[in-house]
């Protein structure tokens, strides 16, 4: 199911995670996100999370690494958006950025990092003014994203690394 809501643009790149998220009021879908997480996390906790599924695939530390660290550029994208930044949105090398966090985390941090950062995008979303969710900024790439658009992903990216734990690494959410 994919949400409709004019407010809602974005790259194509971004579907595959707001395809993920019900439709909804955003600040409310992030309040409900952090209990999903918690709970999620909670199940991973209990895994070797070095373990990686392939050669040269993420281990279970690194894929949570990313998470949180892609959570923490998507709040700043918000909140650019959210202040009218006139900047260009930014992307990121998601391999570098895991290239350059690989260690051996202890996972009960991450954890507890991930469930902060992402109840910092709630509170974070819940002192936009409504009208702020159709304000859009222009990517590096000159394609346009909403404000709207950014909680969705950050909703739909932790889905969407969630399927691949089940489906790859064999998590039992």
């Amino acid at each position: 199911m994919y949400p409709t809501n004019s407010a809602i643009r974005h790259p194509a790149f971004f579907n595959r995670y707001i395809e993920q998220v019900e439709p909804g009021k955003i600040s409310g879908l992030l309040e409900t996100s952090v209990n999903l997480l918690e709970q999620d996390l909670g199940i991973i906790s209990a895994i070797d999370s070095s373990f990686a599924y392939a050669p040269g695939k993420w281990s279970i530390n690194t894929l949570i690494r990313h998470c949180i660290d892609a959570e923490m550029i998507f709040a700043f994208r918000a909140l650019s958006i959210a202040r009218l930044d006139p900047h260009p949105i930014r992307s990121f090398e998601e391999n570098q950025y895991a290239a350059e966090s690989e260690k051996a985390y202890d996972l009960q941090l991450l954890a507890k990092e991930f469930i902060h950062v992402r109840s910092a995008t709630a509170l974070l979303f819940n002192g936009f003014d409504e009208d702020w969710l159709s304000r859009t900024a222009k990517t590096d790439n000159g394609e346009q994203i909403s404000l709207l658009s950014i909680g969705y992903i950050v909703i739909g990216h932790w889905l969407h690394h969630r399927k691949i734990l089940q489906t790859k690494y064999g998590v039992g959410f």
